[in-house]
């Protein structure tokens, strides 16, 4: 009896009572699949937020700390250099103090009756030069005596390189009196007008150039009280003694001075010197947040 021979390209022959929905059912598959794949992901994401956020969050606290330190150390460095300060304002007005009295002490000790001669022609030679001096201060104190009127010593000294050549070295004398370099001065402070012949003189204390350098701060000032007409002495070691309306009034520095001006309703033309200030407090710009726990 022969083999049974089974083609192998034969068709199929699907079973009819059973009932095949390939399309519906991959459908509903992958709706599943997705939903579970979207679960996932969303869970995974919010597990790396998660851990994203903690790290932030740790950060975040680790800097606030770091912060919260320095801020602290900042004010401790701020109140330390606000006491720095306070000392060197300290110091720096005791070293004014103590300069002044010792530019003092100096012009009074070397220069007490010392007296500084402008505008003395240079054909005026060495040797005439106290004959001359004599006759101008006869001239301007006439109460004075020729013995009165003794000097120790009378002599040119240099100009500063920034005058013109054509203008005459100071002279500087010494009177032997104290009294009579006192009495000229004073009437030299007191009249705007020289002796007949002697127009283009002008006399000054001969001061330290440190005092001279001090006074020269005042400029603004005195200018602007001789453009008004308002008189005024030196006073020592370096003060402004201004006489206005039958009052006096004392300036130990050029910023007293010219709130005093403008007090009084004069305004100078320019701002005192400036001199280099000490620093100033550091301010603390910001403002310490009590933060959540």
């Amino acid at each position: 009896m022969a083999a049974a021979h089974t083609p192998q390209h034969l068709p199929q022959i699907r079973d009819p009572t059973q009932r095949h929905y390939s399309l519906p059912l991959g459908i509903s598959l992958s709706e599943a699949k997705m939903a579970a794949m979207l679960q996932e992901l969303r869970s995974s994401m919010k597990e790396d937020l998660q851990l994203a956020v903690n790290d932030i969050r740790r950060e975040v606290h680790e800097v606030g700390t770091r912060l919260n330190v320095l801020e602290e150390k900042t004010d401790d460095l701020c109140q330390a250099n606000d006491g720095i300060l306070e000392k060197i304002r300290l110091m720096e007005s005791e070293q004014a103090r103590l300069t002044a009295k010792l530019a003092d002490q100096k012009d009074r000790s070397r220069r007490n009756n010392n007296i500084r001669v402008r505008g003395v022609p240079e054909s005026v030679a060495g040797s005439d030069i106290p004959g001359y001096l004599q006759q101008l201060f006869t001239a301007i104190q006439p109460n004075l005596e020729l013995a009165d009127l003794l000097l120790d010593r009378a002599h040119r000294v240099p100009k500063p390189a920034s005058l013109a050549r054509d203008i005459p070295r100071d002279i500087v004398t010494r009177l032997h009196y104290f009294s009579a370099k006192d009495a000229i001065l004073m009437v030299q402070r007191k009249t705007t007008a020289m002796p007949s012949g002697y127009e283009k003189i002008s006399l000054f204390a001969d001061l330290s150039p440190m005092m001279m350098a001090r006074r020269r701060d005042f400029i603004n000032v005195t200018k602007c009280l001789r453009n008004h007409k308002i008189p005024y002495r030196w006073g020592f070691p370096t003060k402004l003694l201004i006489w206005r309306n039958g009052t006096l009034t004392k300036l130990d520095d050029p910023d007293q001075g010219m709130h005093k001006l403008k007090a009084w309703g004069l305004f100078p033309d320019r701002a005192p010197p400036n001199h280099p200030a000490s620093p100033g407090q550091v301010v603390q710009e910001w403002t310490k947040v009590q933060r959540k726990k």
